[in-house]
């Protein structure tokens, strides 16, 4: 989408949000989750386990390397095949991180196909086996450590292996086909190009008639740089060109850390909300390629459920990167009716920030360069940070800003003023005093008589505290890291019921190097105690998360060790998230005589790896991982909000997938990323200190 085009089109002139939340509330009367809108017509692909890709493909050369020619992909898995990726003129059956991909393939016989000539490669993928057939022989088998599914979200890819990956195939694709099923040697020796088989592709694509495929289950695919159909193929320069076919989705919507689904927004990191006439908009920094190049938009009618709308603004030709922003009111809302959106894109030597409009938060335009607000060469470098400026009221009207910027004197904010939204001028910057590092700001409120900024900085977000809205800030005398477990950039969320804090949450690390998919966390409270110390506290408002009542039974065979987990005999399911209640006497201090057994929770997660959450006196509370059998726990985070929780305190775990979050008395400890994903399996450390447990779905 090209920047400052309309995101959604009119139907019967009524715009396709409002359609969506008129199904969401009439969903909802039926029983189904709040903000659950229709599915969309048209044909459901199934969840595919075993499968067979199969490709007719011309190389332009043998020499290309990674290069991706047929494959599904969904949220960072692939399984795709793939040439010379590990080893030179090699193909292979690529997959995320090597998964399932062999290392050593120096058996494979070497490509020596010339340009001109089809080869047909297939994958088969029965369970854990893997096969590879080269012109209907037999070129490769294996086991791999497992297998994964792809369900309706997934997208087909021609041409690379994953979006987002510099490697793209130069040649031609002149026909490829996706089954959902493992087809035996003799039926992959059947296989003829333009000639349907039986059993017949879940999805063919001949390039007789565009990137569309001739089963009808697959939309038209979106052909992306200079990929081209011509004479009946699918054209490819190795130069960032793809075909991506997104298969129909459900538009249900989810609860409990949600994720863009769409390839068009991609990858989440920052996020921010806007509250506007009983609807909560979300709206994030996003990338669909190597960079952050989108905002996208989802909405929701409880702050629960979230429903997904894609990108609304893009990033401009001539730019690098986007940075990420806020949303605001226009000082003049009450007649103009406006809303504003800023963000930073880095042209040429550096960063500076750009305004877009909207009348309905849906559809947003650019607003013309002519409102580019750049660094004030008096406070700050002129090549510094200039990103994302969070907006307060200024008494008097018009608005006060905080940015991340670099000040020239040291550590700091951006600070300035605008009567309008969008003309901006800067000020001096405010002091941070004990302050070292260079950080971000995520946002400034006025709370119980002072001014809190969510600075952040080495990976946490701390809490700096004013008297007046030009400082000086300095760090928050108690729990100072407010948010520092496997997340970042916390946000605050003016709110009706009260001030609401938001934050996305990281999951586990999938490979060296690489961070595994970013999520947005549960909507939080945001609490200021008698003594100014902020903490963020469980919302009422996620209780909706609650669907369904689960029994929890413990197991009869209890630990028969000190100190090991009781397990319980439910396996939670945790795909779609589940809520577990209840209350933990707490240990008292150590004395002479030593600590008493710790208690908590034990999580059990694939891969034979286990996590363990143990709470000590006064709730300080730790989290790492454990021996499958609930011994050799090692810390990996520990979290002190500096309390005073009384001898036995409430509990609740919120879990999904390979995240959770955890709250004592309400008060939020800790979001923390599993070693794996979740098996669905829990335990109690010192089960007699447990009580009244129950759980949802």
């Amino acid at each position: 989408m090209r920047p400052g085009q309309p995101y959604l089109r009119r139907l019967d002139d009524l715009p396709r949000f409002v359609l969506m939340v008129l199904f969401a509330h009439a969903a909802g009367a039926d029983g189904m989750p709040p903000g659950a809108s229709a599915e969309p017509p048209g044909v459901q692909i199934p969840t595919i386990g075993d499968k067979t890709l199969v490709a007719w493909v011309d190389l332009a050369n043998t020499s290309q390397r990674g290069v991706g020619v047929l494959g599904l992909w969904q949220d960072s898995r692939f399984d795709a095949i793939v040439f010379a990726e590990r080893m030179p003129r090699r193909w292979m059956a690529g997959s995320d991180y090597f998964r399932r991909t062999p290392a050593d393939q120096s058996a494979y016989p070497e490509e020596t196909a010339t340009p001109g000539q089809l080869i047909q490669i297939a994958v088969v993928y029965r369970g854990r086996h893997i096969s590879i057939f080269r012109n209907g022989q037999l070129y490769a088998d294996y086991d791999a450590g497992g297998q994964t599914t792809f369900d309706g979200g997934a997208a087909v890819l021609m041409g690379t292996r994953q979006v987002g990956v510099p490697e793209c195939l130069a040649g031609a694709i002149e026909e490829a086909r996706l089954y959902d099923r493992a087809l035996d040697p003799q039926q992959l020796a059947g296989l003829a190009i333009g000639r349907l088989s039986d059993p017949k592709p879940l999805g063919w694509w001949t390039f007789d008639d565009g990137p569309r495929d001739r089963m009808g289950n697959f939309p038209v695919g979106k052909l992306c740089g200079n990929a081209h159909v011509a004479g009946g193929r699918l054209v490819l320069d190795g130069r960032q060109d793809y075909l991506v076919v997104r298969a129909v989705r459900p538009s249900e919507p989810q609860g409990m850390f949600y994720k863009p689904r769409n390839l068009d927004t991609g990858d989440l990191w920052d996020t921010w909300l806007l509250f506007h006439r009983g609807t909560y908009y979300l709206f994030a920094l996003a990338k669909s390629g190597a960079n952050w190049d989108n905002f996208s938009l989802a909405t929701s009618t409880d702050g629960a459920h979230w429903t997904e709308h894609g990108r609304i603004l893009g990033k401009s030709d001539d730019a690098v990167w986007m940075g990420t922003g806020s949303t605001w009111r226009s000082p003049r809302f009450d007649q103009d009716g406006r809303f504003f959106l800023n963000f930073s894109e880095w042209r040429g030597p550096r960063q500076t920030i750009f305004f877009a409009q909207s009348d309905d938060l849906v559809q947003w335009n650019r607003l013309g360069r002519e409102y580019e607000f750049v660094q004030d060469a008096r406070w700050y470098e002129p090549t510094g940070r200039w990103d994302c400026i969070w907006t307060i009221a200024r008494p008097g009207g018009g608005l006060y800003g905080y940015w991340t910027a670099t000040p020239k004197r040291g550590p700091g904010p951006g600070f300035g003023q605008s009567a309008d939204g969008v003309r901006w001028e800067a000020l001096p910057p405010p002091e941070l005093r004990g302050i070292a590092e260079h950080g971000e700001v995520g946002a400034v409120e006025p709370m119980a008589g002072r001014y809190y900024m969510l600075w952040g900085t080495q990976g946490k977000m701390i809490t700096l505290v004013a008297d007046r809205p030009e400082g000086p800030f300095a760090p928050a005398r108690k729990n100072l890291d407010v948010l520092a477990g496997h997340t970042y950039f916390a946000r605050f969320f003016p709110h009706p019921d009260g001030m609401l804090i938001n934050h996305h949450a990281i999951a586990r690390r999938t490979a060296p190097g690489e961070l595994g998919t970013v999520y947005f966390g549960l909507l939080k409270r945001a609490v200021v105690d008698a003594e100014g110390t902020l903490r963020l506290a469980w919302w009422p408002g996620n209780n909706a998360l609650k669907h369904r009542p689960i029994e929890v039974v413990l197991a009869p065979a209890s630990a028969s060790q000190t100190g090991l987990p009781a397990m319980l005999a439910n396996t939670f399911p945790t795909d779609r998230g589940l809520v577990l209640e209840g209350t933990l006497r707490l240990p008292a201090p150590a004395g002479p005589a030593g600590g008493a057994v710790a208690c908590g929770l034990y999580i059990e997660c694939r891969d034979a790896k286990a996590a363990a959450i143990l709470v000590g006196p006064a709730g300080l509370t730790r989290f790492g991982s454990i021996g499958p059998d609930g011994s050799g726990f090692q810390e990996e985070k520990r979290a002190d909000r500096q309390m005073s929780p009384g001898p036995t305190a409430r509990f609740r775990l919120c879990l999904r997938h390979g995240l959770v979050e955890f709250y004592l008395d309400d008060v939020l400890m800790e979001c923390y990323s599993l070693p794996e994903l979740a098996t669905g399996r829990l335990g109690l450390f010192d089960p007699a200190a447990v009580g009244e447990l129950r759980a949802w779905q």
